[in-house]
């Protein structure tokens, strides 16, 4: 957020980025994505219309050339071992092993 310049004469637009960064981090993370009137925060100055907030987003992934989290095996992986149900010592050493394969596939080794 520090690299989107904001004018002092616009304090609104703080606000306006951070529900922006908590609606594009909801869509990220979340299966269900909050409305965007519930990621604003009670008692604010600033309400702000529904079409005004991916209008936000675009800009913040823009200034972020649109690098975010990427997503990799291992996310999946972790999703699927948390539906497979399996123990906590299971799921870590079943995680583990898949990590040392998906890196020597990489890296080119069988």
């Amino acid at each position: 957020m520090s690299s989107l310049r904001f004018q002092r004469d616009k304090p609104w637009m703080t606000q306006l980025a951070s529900v922006a960064c908590l609606s594009v981090a909801a869509k990220v993370e979340e299966t269900q994505v909050p409305l965007l009137l519930d990621l604003q925060v009670e008692e604010t100055k600033y309400v702000f219309e529904a079409k005004t907030i991916p209008r936000m987003e675009l800009l913040v992934l823009s200034t972020l050339h649109w690098k975010m989290n990427p997503v990799t095996p291992l996310l999946f992986l972790d999703h699927i071992i948390r539906r497979l149900g399996l123990n906590i010592n299971l799921h870590w050493e079943f995680m583990k092993r898949c990590e040392r394969l998906l890196l020597s596939v990489i890296a080119g080794k069988n």
